[in-house]
């Protein structure tokens, strides 16, 4: 009866453990909440539990104690994916898909009964999630969203493309990007996300591209 309280407890710390995790990304809407990483972390924990007791029961010693562990950490990579989207031009949800990759091995150590370990991580990962999220904020207050709206000549609707290139291999984030056509002109709205001086330096470079007709930006 020991034996089975430590187990139900090693579970039960992998899931309050986890729900720490969860509440921040609860509280930040993100889709992986605080229900999936408390069942991801409280799984891990149980399997980990699991390949334990069956390395145990082999009378042979013929069982791979890893093999469980290594499946958790395959398994965790397909839920994962799942959480990751792409839009046009950027990728979404991989730090949510990262929190519940790390929520499986918090709950891997809570398994194995090194709580230590198990708890350092969680302070770990609630420093990274809120403390750099911060960070990032500050950061973007010197970062700048534009719109731009430009309309090339019908035969050069292909230039749209070089200046994606461009606005890539710069430092430019460029955030979404839409098509149209007018009166046989081609219409590129950018949005995009950058530093003043990038901002002017892309400005400068339109307006002296003889294949726009119109440039707008806000």
């Amino acid at each position: 009866m020991e034996l089975y309280n430590e187990e139900i407890q090693k579970v039960l710390i992998a899931a309050l453990l986890g729900a720490v995790i969860g509440l921040e990304r609860e509280w930040s809407g993100k889709p992986a909440g605080l229900r999936t990483i408390v069942l991801v972390s409280a799984g891990a924990a149980l399997f980990t539990m699991i390949s334990y007791q069956i390395t145990a029961l082999d009378v042979f010693e013929e069982t791979d104690i890893s093999r469980i562990a290594s499946n958790i950490v395959t398994g965790i990579g397909f839920l994962g994916a799942g959480i990751i989207f792409q839009g046009r031009n950027n990728v979404h949800g991989l730090t949510t898909a990262a929190t519940v990759w790390i929520g499986a091995a918090i709950g891997m150590a809570a398994g194995i009964g090194n709580y230590n370990l198990a708890v350092a991580t969680t302070v770990i990962v609630l420093a990274v999630l809120v403390l750099l999220h911060k960070a990032e904020f500050l950061l973007l207050r010197f970062i700048k969203t534009m719109t731009y709206k430009v309309r090339f000549q019908e035969t050069e609707q292909k230039k749209d493309v070089s200046y994606e290139d461009y606005f890539n291999e710069k430092g430019y984030k460029l955030k979404a990007t839409k098509y149209d056509k007018y009166e046989g002109a081609v219409i590129v709205y950018w949005t995009v996300s950058a530093s003043q001086k990038k901002h002017e330096i892309a400005v400068d470079k339109l307006l002296h591209d003889d294949s726009i007709i119109e440039l707008n930006y806000n």
